[in-house]
């Protein structure tokens, strides 16, 4: 769509009359019956980049896709940054996989830890038997057993039957921001969330494909960074957990906290799902430890 800043305005609207709901982040995992095989980017300060105003209302971003996939018709943006490789074969660290209600990836503690990192391509999705389904992926720090969360990803999902596609970052408990940028499937991205230890963080998300990029400086107080995560969610929305679309398989490569393998921390593997029934199936990571990839199984 042309009006892309004109959507906006139309969301930020209808989200003003909207309740807000569980912001992203929020997971509950729990033992999974299985087995388990097996230097951060120069930070700027704010002056550096300049900040990006918060023009949506205080409602979690997952009421806001909600209210997007009701409301709007598909609107391509886009996404992606630098990716990290691993030489040799790193020694993997201790972990085993867990079972998350709306998370599926990987998310490694023992922080404070200073960056997270990834690359991935936009998976495309098919119609499923829900009107409006909905897959996020994304890095973060602070997202687990904190009320905080920095977060910058990708948005893959149906709108009524017509797939839809964006990129955006939050701050939780902030409200969302949705970057006006051009995303396609199939378009190389990668992200990252960056932070000095002084409660500034720096979002990026480029496109490889397209050559766009964006860069912001956030501030957040009262943050712990002791985890990270690089994660496919499906995001709760009004009416609970969204349906999950098929995605196919959404494949993380150079994933990297504070400049190292993700695999080389302690690190937990996250399958989504309740129960016998799995959504996401979450891949051992390969041998650099840094690269996996994450299966859709059921809506």
């Amino acid at each position: 769509m042309n009006d892309r800043h004109g959507l906006g305005r139309d969301l930020s609207r209808q989200l003003r009359d909207l309740g807000a709901i569980d912001a992203p982040g929020l997971q509950s995992p729990a033992p999974f019956a299985g087995t388990s095989r097996l230097e951060p980017p120069p930070f700027a300060r704010p002056d550096d980049v300049p900040r990006v105003r918060h023009d949506l209302p205080r409602w979690p971003l997952w009421t806001a896709v909600t209210i997007v996939f009701v409301a709007a018709m598909a609107l391509p943006l886009a996404v992606g940054v630098a990716f990290v490789k691993a030489s040799g074969v790193p020694t993997l660290g201790p972990g085993g996989p867990e079972q998350s209600a709306n998370w599926a990836g990987y998310v490694v503690s023992g922080g404070p830890f200073r960056s997270v990192s990834s690359t991935w391509r936009v998976p495309d999705v098919r119609p499923g038997t829900q009107p409006t389904e909905v897959a996020a992926m994304w890095v973060g720090l602070d997202g687990r057993g904190t009320a905080t969360l920095e977060q910058i990803g990708t948005i893959s999902g149906m709108l009524g039957g017509t797939r839809y596609f964006a990129a955006w970052f939050e701050m939780v408990p902030s409200p969302p921001v949705y970057l006006t940028m051009d995303l396609k499937p199939g378009d190389q991205v990668a992200a990252s969330v960056a932070t000095g230890g002084d409660g500034l963080y720096r979002l990026t998300i480029v496109n490889r494909t397209n050559h766009e990029r964006y860069t912001t400086i956030q501030r957040s107080t009262g943050t712990e960074p002791v985890t990270a995560e690089v994660v496919v969610e499906a995001p709760g929305t009004i009416g609970g957990l969204a349906p999950l679309p098929d995605f196919g398989i959404a494949g993380f490569r150079g994933a990297t906290v504070d400049g190292r393998p993700i695999g080389t921390f302690h690190w937990h593997r996250l399958i989504m799902g309740a129960g016998s029934r799995v959504q996401a199936e979450t891949s051992p990571l390969a041998r650099d430890a840094a690269s996996f990839s994450v299966t859709w199984r059921h809506e």
